[in-house]
């Protein structure tokens, strides 16, 4: 059985109109949720890409700490015999690349700006003539390259590869795809800078220049409380207006697959890493604790064995996504460590997401069940009502000193002793650019 699991990073569930958002972003979703399953309260494990791509891939709590160790979905579906592949652009988890364990993976993100970031027919011949004194002359030649690269450099760096060619690719990948295969696709629309690749953006009347969203990206990474209202809701537009442009290009995937007869036999999991904040606890982008607006993410399925037009509305959480999609591939799971349950089984999970979206040196720790969300950061607790305060505003920590043990008796106690994952370090000029624009190196 062939299968698609797509990724659009940084999906805030709330900003969907399945989910009574006032604008209909991502109108393509209908298609899955009117031939599949929707899960209107899916959350992730972790309120970043660092850390919750190698947990859904693991089916583990932090499972960057133990993708080496643990088998991945690829990795069990390929001793099994189906194809693997991987698409997309991969800065954010870039150090998990080899351990995800496909038989193909294409990092895309690189390939459109990496050879103007880092070479020219001036620096390549400079580069010639030094050679032979480079090992004694390296400040030298180092410090004619920097003066190079910013009298010559021209490339716009935009942090990632556009939701068009994305699908370009994954449309020509499909063209030749075997029988049985698992596919990965992960998007970035959701992530900054917002509003780069669409020419005309959905929610604005007039497209900002690059040079202001760049200028305000990094406003809202760095000052947040200096950012306007105005700038908070043309944040959003560009945010609304990029999930859109995905959209565009998801249904073009759809309706290819659809023309080469294999909508109906791929099982197509759709879902984000996580979601994305807009200063609703006073930060922008997905850096503060696993508050909803940062782990509720949107999760559909459309599988050849179910139904469509279901709904399913107990609490799922990314975990479960391994498990079902090896299942559905006719592998037995019980064997395997899976933390996670089959989707399609038992009633509400116990949620847990680990890791501070600040990357701090300190353990984070979420918990989410019975009504209540409980978060640990470093020593401090909180706890909050979600049905009298969904918006998790009122912190009734110290009133509710039972509730808080409990879940603190409930989570695993290494979770509570294990650091946060940090940013990594760029690999080259090129790559740090790269993680310049994606916000990384803000933090």
């Amino acid at each position: 059985m062939p299968s698609l699991l797509i990724t659009v990073d940084a999906v805030r569930q709330s900003h969907l109109g399945q989910f009574g958002y006032h604008r209909d972003t991502m109108p393509a979703l209908d298609r899955l949720a009117a031939d599949g399953t929707t899960f209107p309260n899916a959350f992730s494990n972790a309120p970043y890409t660092r850390m919750s791509i190698p947990s859904f891939h693991t089916s583990q709590y932090r499972g960057h700490e133990l993708i080496g160790e643990s088998p991945t979905i690829a990795e069990a579906l390929s001793d099994a015999g189906a194809h693997t592949a991987c698409l997309g652009t991969l800065t954010g988890f870039k150090d998990n690349e080899g351990a995800l364990v496909f038989d193909e993976y294409a990092d895309l993100g690189r390939d459109e700006f990496y050879e103007q970031a880092n070479h020219s027919p001036v620096l390549d011949a400079a580069k010639r003539a030094v050679e032979p004194v480079v090992s004694v002359s390296r400040p030298l030649y180092e410090a004619a390259e920097s003066v190079h690269d910013r009298l010559f450099s021209t490339h716009e760096f935009k942090g990632y590869t556009s939701a068009e060619r994305m699908t370009d690719e994954v449309i020509d990948w499909l063209r030749e795809a075997p029988d049985d295969f698992f596919l990965w696709v992960h998007y970035m629309e959701g992530h900054r800078p917002y509003g780069v690749h669409d020419p005309d953006p959905e929610y604005l009347d007039e497209q900002p220049d690059d040079e202001t969203i760049m200028e305000l990206m990094e406003t809202a990474g760095t000052a947040p409380d200096d950012v306007t209202m105005g700038q908070n809701r043309l944040i959003e537009d560009l945010y609304d207006s990029d999930l859109r442009y995905c959209s565009e290009h998801l249904d073009r995937l759809f309706d290819f697959m659809q023309s080469a007869g294999l909508w109906a036999e791929t099982d197509i999991y759709f879902t984000s890493d996580h979601g994305e904040e807009f200063y609703d606890h006073g930060m922008y982008f997905h850096r503060n604790l696993p508050y909803d607006e940062l782990i509720n993410v949107p999760l559909f399925t459309k599988l050849a064995s179910r139904p469509g037009g279901e709904t399913i509305a107990a609490d799922r959480e990314l975990l479960d996504l391994a498990p079902t999609i090896c299942r559905e591939h006719g592998l037995d799971t019980d064997d395997l460590p899976f933390l996670g349950t089959n989707l399609f089984e038992g009633g509400d999970r116990k949620v847990i997401t680990t890791g501070s979206a600040a990357i701090d040196d300190r353990a984070v720790v979420g918990g989410r069940w019975d009504g209540w969300k409980y978060i640990r950061d470093g020593d401090r607790r909180h706890l909050f009502d979600l049905e009298a305060d969904p918006d998790e505003r009122a912190d009734l920590a110290d009133d509710r000193p039972g509730v808080v043990d409990e879940f603190e008796a409930e989570i695993p106690d290494p979770l509570f002793r294990t650091e946060s994952l940090g940013t990594r370090d760029p690999d080259d000029a090129a790559d740090e650019e790269q993680l310049a624009a994606l916000g990384y190196m803000e933090v």
